[in-house]
């Protein structure tokens, strides 16, 4: 990718108040991708699309705010507030990212499994693949529900289901998740051999920023 065409265009379109474009701005000054790297910057951008209800923007800023990373203040409140506001707009990653804050416990956030699992599957009832496969993990085990075989396996295959969709289309995380998947038994899978090698070498062949944890997965695969 020419991160410094990406900035250009992204930079162009984010003044005339694209919030898809100042999110992307936000990510170039954070990693320094085309641009000098600043966090601080970062944040004028992902807080100029938050203050437009964009739910991309809400997220990370709200992200930024509970982790005290990249803003003047730590803010646990503030921060649950803008991701869960970021779920009204239609994030269901953002509803899963909320789960697994209470599910750990992280930045301050108090260690709530019941909370957790509540956010998880608003998450997978909006069609976040992660937050599909968090709640076949919660039923499964029963963390903060009840454990129910069933419901773990239908959720699983929701997951499933998708990540085999994205990963035929030629999704590099989808085809590592889904060979992972196969290579650990996870997602409601049995260990198949064949199916790990074939999917993690698909994203093992293609040029991205997981490359080797996808010739990782091939080799434990083997």
């Amino acid at each position: 990718m020419d991160y410094s065409t990406a900035a250009a265009i992204w930079r162009l379109l984010a003044e005339q108040g694209n919030p898809a474009a100042e999110v992307g701005m936000g990510k170039l000054y954070d990693s320094g991708s085309g641009v000098p790297k600043d966090p601080a910057q970062a944040t004028v951008w992902f807080q100029r699309a938050a203050d437009q209800g964009f739910a991309e923007g809400e997220c990370t800023l709200g992200l930024r705010y509970v982790e005290g990373l990249r803003v003047q203040l730590r803010d646990v409140s503030q921060g649950l507030a803008l991701m869960s506001r970021a779920v009204d707009h239609g994030s269901g990653s953002c509803a899963e990212s909320i789960g697994e804050l209470y599910r750990n416990g992280l930045f301050g956030v108090p260690k709530d499994t019941v909370q957790a699992a509540a956010w998880h599957r608003r998450g997978a009832e909006m069609g976040d693949t992660l937050a599909e496969g968090r709640v076949g993990i919660d039923y499964q085990f029963g963390i903060g529900v009840k454990q129910d075989s069933a419901q773990a396996a239908y959720w699983y295959r929701k997951e499933v289901e998708q990540m085999r969709k994205a990963a035929e289309q030629g999704d590099v995380v989808a085809q590592l998740n889904l060979g992972e998947a196969y290579a650990w038994a996870s997602s409601g899978l049995s260990r198949d051999k064949t199916a790990a090698l074939y999917w993690c070498g698909k994203a093992a062949q293609q040029t991205s920023r997981i490359k080797i944890f996808a010739e990782q997965c091939v080799a434990l695969a083997k």
